[in-house]
């Protein structure tokens, strides 16, 4: 396959799609913050050190097993477990089969169009979603 030329739309593409990512990156990240408190809760003996080993441990565990983990300290909705199993779907296309859904024809105008416009949609599921596990949100609804 020929490599594709640098373009707008395609810089364009990678651009969101860096954001997307990074917005997955941020879901993780807020999980883990909210996951510090049971994971400590349950270790004897709290030292730094024994800190700094759990939160690296959450820190390297993917979106599903975070979720995992999360479900089991906190109380969920059906209609929350059915996003979360969403997200991580929709997080699992971007990061293992985004761009081999389209492949070769990545040098159509009209694919890159559509790869930009799913992106756009996954960026506002994935921005919802971080915003709606940001502790500073929920000190604003207290």
């Amino acid at each position: 396959m020929p490599d594709l030329q640098e373009s707008e739309r395609l810089n364009e593409l990678y651009r969101l799609y860096g954001i997307a990512a990074h917005n997955c990156s941020n879901i993780e990240y807020r999980i883990v913050y909210l996951l510090l408190g049971p994971t400590w809760q349950r270790i004897e003996g709290l030292t730094p050190e024994k800190v700094t080993e759990a939160y690296d441990k959450l820190e390297s565990m993917p979106l599903g097993a975070l979720l995992k983990e999360y479900k089991q300290h906190f109380t969920f909705t059906e209609r929350q477990i059915s996003l979360m199993e969403d997200v991580l779907k929709k997080r699992n296309h971007l990061t293992h089969r985004f761009f081999g859904a389209y492949g070769r024809k990545m040098h159509d105008p009209a694919i890159q169009e559509k790869m930009i416009s799913e992106l756009k949609e996954l960026i506002q599921v994935f921005q919802s979603v971080s915003r709606s596990l940001d502790p500073e949100m929920w000190k604003k609804l207290v």
